[in-house]
């Protein structure tokens, strides 16, 4: 049986490795191949978790995935204990953190694509790099990729456009009868529409509460680190909010709201009384040095903006209203978003293959017998916190078990 291996990340290895391991227990000859455009496998892999890897998360990755039973079905079938008992049973071991996230010991990706890179070379699998598939053709019972040698089975596993700069995956999708929905870059930074007032805040960090509002309805909320940038906002909890962001701009022209709670540990009614208590103890003090105590100054001069408070006037000059304003805004300051980032700019692709034309139970094509997909290229995307590995792993070894145990529709 011969099997090709679309794309050399982290699905396409694991299905790689998964098919090697079945057709040993079963003892079927399977020569198998992992096809690369990039000139090395797993290089996306190596950037994951800024360097570190956020293999996988303990939390209810069921969950994570919203009502998706398509995702469901696959997660259920190699869960994250059968994900990290695939790795240890490699030599590659993990910790946690308290966020569920997990990490290999050794704190490096290279650690996590080297014991792939090795367990697929000790099972015998070939790697062909720098070496892109344009085309698949459906010939009887087997597959010919660009035209030349045939394939009995067939795994695309060739990622998303996210961070790329050229990608065919959909194309090769499309050319073979399937679906493609539509696409959004998604776990990325999001666009402000008066980002003018953001640009005296690039580059601060501020730790903040974040509630995600489109067309008046209450989507999610968030809590993290938020990054401000001249264009909008970053960090990862605004990524967390993009995926809806990205989904609503698909079909829609409204723009979304963010509502940002700048100092989440007090109360709005906390607040007023210290500003209140503040002004009365310094009337003559700037205006401007009235949040110092609650965040960095530069945003809390922009919240004064906002909020039609001149910085350098006196405290004494503010009406009991303005500060009652105040201290309500800097618990809600509202931002208007008009988009997100690019895919260059994206972690994940939100769209992809349509789910209904593949078999959740083995992740075969309904149109083709012997075509499987996996990982990013299916039209499922996870939150931050290592959800999207997780579904590239138990995707990935999905594929690779049903080429090999069988796949009679």
């Amino acid at each position: 049986m011969k099997i090709a291996i679309i794309g050399g990340g982290a699905s396409g290895l694991a299905a790689a490795i998964e098919a090697s391991l079945k057709a040993r227990e079963r003892k079927i000859k399977a020569d198998i191949t992992v096809f690369e455009a990039k000139d090395r496998i797993g290089k996306k892999l190596l950037a994951t978790g800024n360097g570190r890897c956020n293999m996988t998360n303990l939390n209810d990755n069921i969950r994570y995935f919203g009502d998706c039973e398509f995702a469901s079905a696959v997660l259920k079938k190699f869960s994250v204990q059968s994900n990290l008992k695939f790795f240890s049973d490699m030599g590659l071991f993990t910790k946690s953190d308290e966020e569920g996230r997990v990490y290999p010991l050794s704190n490096q990706a290279s650690g996590v694509l080297d014991a792939l890179r090795f367990e697929c070379e000790r099972l015998g699998v070939k790697f062909v790099t720098e070496y892109e598939i344009k085309t698949i053709t459906a010939k009887g019972n087997t597959f010919l990729l660009n035209g030349k040698e045939g394939y009995n089975k067939v795994i695309l596993a060739c990622g998303s456009a996210a961070q790329v700069k050229s990608f065919n995956g959909y194309d090769l999708l499309k050319s073979l009868g399937h679906t493609v929905t539509r696409l959004a870059p998604s776990l990325t930074k999001l666009t402000v529409a008066d980002s003018q007032k953001l640009r005296v805040l690039k580059g601060i960090r501020h730790r903040c509460d974040l509630t995600l509002y489109i067309e008046g309805k209450l989507i999610t909320k968030e809590k993290g680190e938020l990054l401000f940038a001249d264009y909008g906002l970053s960090g990862i909890a605004v990524m967390q909010l993009s995926s809806f962001v990205a989904r609503h701009f698909m079909y829609n022209k409204s723009m979304p709201k963010v509502k940002i709670d700048l100092v989440p540990d007090y109360s709005a009614d906390f607040i007023s009384e210290t500003l209140f208590a503040m002004v009365k103890r310094n009337p003559e003090g700037s205006a401007g040095n009235l949040l110092l105590g609650f965040m960095p100054k530069k945003v809390g001069e922009a919240v004064m903006k906002d909020c039609g408070i001149k910085k350098d006037s006196p405290m004494k000059s503010l009406r009991e209203r303005d500060v009652f304003k105040l201290s309500q805004t800097v618990k809600a300051w509202e931002l208007e978003i008009n988009g997100t980032k690019d895919f260059s700019d994206a972690q994940v692709v939100s769209g992809g293959a349509d789910c209904k034309e593949f078999y959740s139970d083995t992740l075969m094509s309904k149109k083709h017998k012997g075509l499987y997909c996996c990982g990013e290229l299916l039209d499922v995307d996870g939150p931050c916190g290592g959800y999207n590995l997780q579904w590239a792993w138990s995707s990935g070894r999905l594929c690779g078990e049903s080429v090999i145990t069988g796949d009679i529709k």
